[in-house]
């Protein structure tokens, strides 16, 4: 699963403005993802879930839920 999902990014609207998520490790039950927000970058870890639309993670104050299957793969714009 590491592979095909390494680095895959996903934009999130959460009222306020976009949150960028890039995925950098998924073990058997967390995940670990580079987060970027209104500039920052911070490393995250959080819990897998899984459901009927598959693997997700909750993310934020609300915790919104976030399906893996949502992510797309990076675009290197430079090559």
């Amino acid at each position: 699963m590491k592979n095909k999902f390494y680095m895959q990014e996903f934009e999130h609207f959460n009222g306020e403005c976009f949150i960028k998520f890039n995925i950098v490790d998924i073990g058997k039950s967390t995940i670990t993802l580079a987060i970027t927000n209104q500039g920052k970058i911070t490393l995250g870890t959080y819990n897998l879930y899984e459901d009927e639309n598959g693997l997700y993670f909750e993310y934020g104050h609300w915790d919104d839920i976030i399906y893996l299957k949502d992510f797309d793969e990076g675009v290197d714009e430079y090559v």
